[in-house]
C-alpha cells in the first residue's frame, strides 16, 4: 500500500482559502457545474445499489451451483477449477453481469485453489488473512458474508491508498458439508473508474442533447471513512480537497451540493451516502465547465 494521505489542507491557509464555497465575483460556470454534478449522483447512486446488490443476490446462487461442479476430479485441476468458475458465472444472470474484478474459489481453510481470471493472482494465497470478516462465510450455518480490506494483488492502482469490498459464499457438497468460498470484489480504485466511465458517456449525451459545444469535466469518488477514492489517474489534490470537506459529515442529514476551487478550476459537487458499502461511505460527484 502507498502512504496514506495527510490532511494538510486543513492547515494551509492558500489552499483553505481555494476551497471556500461561497462563490465571489465571476461564477465562472459553477453553479451549471454544480447541476451537471447533481445530475450525474443521482444516475449513479442507483447504478452502484444495483452493482452491489447483484452480487448479494447472485454469489448464494452461484455457490449453490458451483459445489456440485467440483467434484475430485475437477479440484485435481486449476484450468477445471477455472471453468467450473466461468460456467457457473454463466449460469447465473447476476453474475454474468457482476462487476467484481476477480471471482475465485477457495478452500475451507481460505486459500484460493484458482480465479477465473488469467494470470491468477491469487492462487494458493490466502483470502481470509487480508479479508477476515469472510470467515463468517464458513461458519456452521454460514451464509453471504462481505468484508473491506488490503490486497496488493488486487489494488486497482499502482500508488496511493486503495480498499477492497470482497464477498463471499459458502460452496457445500451435496450433504451439506462445508467445501470451500466462492469469492469476488473490487477495489474502489477500479470501481470510481467504471462509475466515472458511465458518468463520461452520461454527460456526454447530456451536452449534445443540450447542444453544448463541451461536456463538463467530470470526476468520480468513492469516500470510504475519511478517504477518497478516484481513478488510479484521479489527480490527488481532488481527493485531497473532497477529503477536507468531510463529506460523510455533510451528508448526514441528505445529499450535499455546492461549490469549490481546485487549483484554480471552480467545480461543482454533489455528494450522497452510499449505504451499500456501509455507514461511513459516500459517493462524490465533481463537475468542471469547460
Amino acid at each position: 500500500m502507498g502512504p496514506v494521505r495527510t490532511s494538510a489542507l486543513a492547515t494551509s491557509a492558500p489552499l483553505a482559502l481555494s476551497l471556500a464555497l461561497a462563490l465571489t465575483g465571476c461564477d465562472d460556470g459553477r453553479k451549471s457545474a454544480e447541476a451537471a454534478a447533481v445530475e450525474e449522483l443521482s444516475v449513479l447512486s442507483p447504478v452502484l445499489a444495483e452493482d452491489v446488490a447483484e452480487v448479494r443476490r447472485g454469489l448464494p446462487i452461484g455457490a449453490a451451483k458451483l459445489g456440485p461442479m467440483l467434484d475430485a476430479d475437477t479440484l485435481a485441476s486449476t484450468v477445471g477449477v477455472q471453468k467450473a468458475i466461468s460456467r457457473t458465472r454463466a449460469l447465473v444472470k447476476d453474475l454474468d453481469v457482476a462487476k467484481g474484478t476477480f471471482f475465485s474459489y477457495a478452500d475451507k481453510d481460505g486459500i484460493v485453489l484458482r480465479s477465473e481470471a488469467d494470470p491468477d493472482v491469487l492462487a494458493q494465497k490466502s483470502i481470509l488473512v487480508p479479508f477476515p470478516g469472510l470467515q463468517k462465510a464458513r461458519a456452521p450455518g454460514g451464509t453471504l458474508a462481505e468484508a473491506w480490506g488490503e490486497m496488493k494483488e488486487l489494488r486497482g492502482a499502482r500508488n496511493g491508498p486503495d480498499i477492497l469490498w470482497t464477498a463471499a459464499a459458502p460452496v457445500k457438497d451435496d450433504k451439506g458439508a462445508l467445501m470451500g468460498m466462492f469469492v469476488t470484489g473490487w477495489s474502489l480504485r477500479s470501481y470510481a473508474r467504471r462509475l466515472e466511465n458511465s458518468a463520461l458517456v452520461s454527460v456526454k449525451e447530456a451536452s449534445e442533447k443540450a447542444g453544448k459545444k463541451n461536456p463538463p469535466l467530470v470526476y468520480v469518488f468513492v469516500v470510504k471513512g475519511k478517504t477518497a477514492y478516484g481513478t488510479p489517474v484521479a489527480p490527488d489534490v481532488n481527493a485531497q480537497a473532497i477529503e477536507a470537506l468531510d463529506v460523510i459529515g455533510k451528508t448526514a442529514s441528505g445529499p450535499y451540493r455546492g461549490t469549490l476551487e481546485i487549483t484554480g478550476r471552480g467545480f461543482g459537487i454533489a455528494a450522497g451516502r452510499a449505504p451499500d458499502f456501509g455507514d461511513d461511505a459516500a459517493l462524490v460527484v465533481l463537475a468542471s465547465e469547460l
